[in-house]
């Protein structure tokens, strides 16, 4: 009887040999083909390093790539001399990665939008990963919408809204004075406010301005308790008083004419002024009257001229004086 033929790959050291020959890189251990592993004692071919049990060229393996567990991952799809390379150049900084044209941020580019290779159609942008229509820039208001095709904000099928508006229910309102959208879309106003420079409020504004020593109640001017003083009134004293004859509040309020006459709003002595002889608005002619005395007009200390074609000059002279 023959002696058993032993394969070449059996281990010599173990009793039980392998069936077949192990490949490269796998030993016969216990009648079964393994890799070989490294350890202290098992050290790696010179060139090699041992990473997790394994051997590996550090300076171009891409999952232990100058160092053990140092993967290129994304960043790079080869090893060259412990360094990660994408392609030739570099490897990928986030939040780039390597694709096969080079580093892409597949956040925005849009030739490798969210993946290498994925290409958005024509007309689009990438944003955040997604192939989408480009935005509206400055960006829409609220209630606003971006119209893809021409890339412009409109409120509901119209256009955008102005300045001070806002876009409420697809419709532009005016948000500074609107009691139902008081600075912003849906703030309504309370019983007896109004919407005033887009703050509710019950201090309601008098337009035009109320006058002098008139008062604003709930956007009423008031002087006291009475309306406000119509055309040449003013408000004195919670009263309308006329300021051109008033001696209490003469040519403005408050001013009293003490022993004289309010007139167009001066205080005025009646008794000498030749042009309120008497009276307010009584004017003496200058023809006739040299003066105001005792609140008559004078010619020269006399009477004043009176006739057809006097006239004073020292004294009345002329044709039929009187």
């Amino acid at each position: 009887m023959d002696a058993p033929t032993l394969d070449v790959a059996t281990d010599s050291t173990t009793d039980t040999g392998c069936a077949v020959t192990c490949p490269p890189g796998e030993t016969c251990r216990d009648g079964a083909c393994m890799a070989i592993g490294c350890d202290l004692d098992n050290p790696c071919p010179i060139g090699e390093s041992c990473c997790d049990g394994a051997c590996t060229a550090l300076p171009s393996d891409p999952f232990n790539c100058g160092a053990c567990g140092r993967t290129c991952d994304a960043r790079g799809t080869s090893c060259s001399t412990g360094q990660c390379r994408c392609g030739i150049d570099a490897a990928c900084m986030e939040p780039e990665i390597c694709c096969e044209s080079g580093c892409a941020n597949v956040e925005e580019d849009p030739m490798n939008c969210g993946g290498c290779g994925n290409v958005c159609a024509e007309g689009q942008v990438c944003i955040d990963r997604i192939c989408t229509a480009p935005p509206c820039d400055p960006p829409c208001a609220a209630g606003e919408t971006c119209n893809a095709a021409t890339t412009t904000c409109m409120c509901g099928a119209g256009a955008a809204c102005a300045a001070g508006q806002g876009c409420c229910g697809g419709a532009c309102v005016d948000t500074q004075s609107n009691p139902a959208h008081c600075g912003l879309c849906g703030r309504a106003c309370a019983g007896g406010e109004i919407c005033m420079a887009g703050t509710c409020t019950t201090d309601i504004p008098c337009e035009p301005a109320c006058a002098a020593g008139e008062r604003c109640a709930a956007g009423t001017c008031m002087c006291g308790s009475s309306p406000a003083c119509g055309p040449g009134l003013s408000c004195c004293g919670d009263a309308c008083v006329d300021t051109n004859t008033s001696p209490s509040h003469c040519g403005f309020c408050g001013n009293t004419c003490v022993g004289t006459q309010c007139c167009s709003g001066s205080c005025t002595d009646t008794q000498s002024n030749p042009n309120h002889c008497g009276g307010c608005g009584r004017e003496c002619d200058s023809m006739t009257a040299d003066g105001c005395t005792g609140g008559s007009c004078r010619c020269a200390g006399g009477a004043e001229c009176f006739g057809l074609g006097c006239f004073c000059l020292g004294g009345c002279v002329g044709i039929l004086c009187i």
